[in-house]
């Protein structure tokens, strides 16, 4: 792996954070594309982006990239170590999407540019992050619904809200909260994920098990 310095990537994440777009959301959403990774061993990454039709949620394609990630594990600088296969298996799908769902947080994320923001910000597209764990922020109840609070903002939906592992539905960029909570019943299909994640998930699993299978690795 390349030299990487962790503090220079905390300081763009900071500027890039500034890039975020807090709305108008899409209109019309025809597609939509999930985005996740699977690892083989510590270093080789398997992206895919998954495209379902909106809202059927029938997958209609799907394409993957398989490389060396650029770094190691590092907290809070996931987007350097995932988004460049995840962007790359994006553009091979050949679909313009409307809206991206990325596995991973959005805003809610300690400088304010995760995964989802980052994805978003550089393809300049919708996105929404579905993450499974808390990283920053305080979780609070509204009537029916629960959120995710960070800097005072409501900046996550957490879906199901009863459910004691929900999913955390952050704003990546190019959507608000008021979006995210009137989409979010039409993103699941009776899995914990989204369906756009999970079918991206289920495909970067096949993808990782033929791939090994095949070098050994």
């Amino acid at each position: 792996m390349t030299r990487f310095k962790a503090g220079k990537a905390f300081s763009l994440q900071k500027k890039l954070s500034e890039e975020v777009s807090f709305g108008p959301p899409p209109q019309r959403i025809e597609f939509v594309v999930g985005l996740d990774m699977a690892f083989a061993g510590r270093d080789t990454g398997v992206g895919v982006a998954a495209a379902l039709t909106f809202p059927e949620l029938k997958p209609v394609r799907y394409a993957y990239a398989v490389d060396k990630v650029p770094i190691p594990y590092i907290p809070g600088l996931l987007a350097f170590r995932e988004a460049p296969l995840l962007i790359a298996a994006y553009e091979a799908l050949g679909i313009d999407a409307d809206l991206l769902i990325v596995d991973g947080h959005g805003v809610t994320h300690p400088r304010g540019f995760g995964l989802a923001s980052h994805i978003g910000v550089v393809l300049g597209k919708p996105s929404i992050g579905a993450a499974k764990k808390r990283l920053v922020g305080e979780e609070v109840v509204e009537g029916d619904r629960r959120y995710l609070v960070v800097g005072g903002v409501k900046a996550a939906l957490l879906y199901p809200p009863t459910s004691k592992k929900p999913i955390y539905l952050s704003i990546g960029s190019g959507v608000d909260l008021e979006f995210i909570e009137e989409i979010a019943p039409k993103l699941f299909r009776g899995h914990k994920l989204p369906e756009p994640t999970y079918i991206a998930d289920r495909i970067s699993r096949e993808v990782r098990r033929r791939f090994v299978q095949n070098t050994g690795r």
